[in-house]
């Protein structure tokens, strides 16, 4: 198991892709299709249970779920 937040995102993000062994913090995850419009609110989900706090639907930047990096910093920092 993995001991950070943003280790227990991409954890699940490759989990989602067995073609992967590895995500680099600036990758972009939705231009390339590895967080779909289906799976996005799952993401969301998983980021929540990973960060400890919850992340309001209605006030959602899609530009802090673009990477890794973008994400640490929204949600862990």
């Amino acid at each position: 198991m993995s001991s950070t937040g943003i280790d227990k995102v991409r954890d699940w993000i490759l989990g989602r892709h067995a073609d992967r062994t590895e995500l680099a913090a600036d990758v972009n995850i939705i231009e390339n299709r590895l967080v779909d419009s289906l799976s996005f609110v799952e993401l969301v989900y998983v980021i929540e249970d990973a960060s400890g706090a919850e992340i309001d639907f209605d006030n959602i930047d899609i530009e802090d779920f673009q990477s890794l990096a973008t994400i640490e910093k929204a949600f862990f920092a």
